[in-house]
């Protein structure tokens, strides 16, 4: 904002390239922007090449290759860590990575998959991903990434944001996990999130598809998939009255949203051979 009253607006696309490049860069630049300058390394930090004497002499280098598995570390720490910031803007990138990172259309099948296991197991060992399942417990529960946030109007809008990527995002991973038969195991393997967390919050999201369609819809495909997956969290969705709220849902989108209409009827029918 100037001396005179007007403001400037900095707005960041990202068109290609490196997701985690353009998350440094784009803040750097919001940073100068706002006049907290940018902070410049001391060192160069190191590229990873690998020189053949043949092909250098010739003027050819040849990059060291990274494995599926350090490209899904390396993007699942730069998630969480951005998640655990308090400036909403990197949550919400956060969420986009991960979501990019579960679907095999954006990136490699097989990472895709195995960030899918990672984000939903219950590993003792690695406990960065229950950073994930938090911030998504958090966000279905309270509305808000942050407790300081919930009663703030102002970023209302971030925080709503945030609530449909994290169902978005759980829509992406359980979808692929039940096309490669993953997703039973992933269930058994963490049953009790399953249970005690995620199954009331996505049937509180579906209750609530007049006010919030798009998280209703999110919503409607994971309990269609996990209900085709699990017997008790079947049983669990219809102690919470899942079958009312995917016909209330239904209702609703036939003549408002059609997509969510169509995303209710696995869901009712799963629950109504149960009943």
């Amino acid at each position: 904002k100037e001396e005179d009253g007007q403001r400037t607006i900095v707005e960041v696309q990202k068109r290609r390239g490196d997701t985690i490049s353009f998350l440094r860069d784009c803040r750097a630049i919001l940073n100068a922007a706002e006049g907290d300058g940018v902070d410049v390394p001391s060192e160069a930090v190191p590229v990873h090449i690998d020189f053949d004497m043949a092909s250098a002499m010739a003027g050819e280098l040849k990059m060291k290759e990274e494995s599926g598995e350090d490209i899904l570390t390396k993007e699942i720490g730069s998630a969480v860590g951005l998640i655990l910031r308090d400036e909403l803007d990197l949550n919400i990138m956060a969420f986009e990575c991960l979501i990019a990172l579960v679907d095999p259309l954006r990136t490699l099948p097989d990472v895709a998959l195995n960030a899918c296991k990672t984000i939903v197991a219950n590993d003792t060992k690695d406990t960065s991903a229950s950073e994930i399942r938090s911030a998504i417990a958090a966000l279905l529960r309270n509305g808000a990434l942050h407790e300081d946030d919930k009663c703030n109007a102002i970023i209302s809008d971030f925080n709503e944001t945030l609530r449909n990527l994290s169902l978005c995002l759980l829509s992406k991973i359980f979808a692929n996990l039940l096309d490669k038969e993953c997703l039973e195991t992933a269930i058994q393997d963490n049953s009790e999130w399953f249970l005690d967390t995620l199954i009331p919050s996505l049937v509180d999201a579906v209750k609530n598809a007049k006010d919030r369609p798009h998280d209703a819809l999110y919503a409607s495909d994971c309990l269609s998939n996990l209900l085709r997956a699990s017997k008790d969290l079947l049983k669990r969705a219809d102690e919470e009255n899942a079958l009312s709220a995917l016909e209330e849902a239904k209702a609703f989108g036939s003549t408002h949203h059609k997509s969510l209409a169509n995303a209710t009827e696995k869901g009712i029918t799963m629950l109504e051979s149960y009943s």
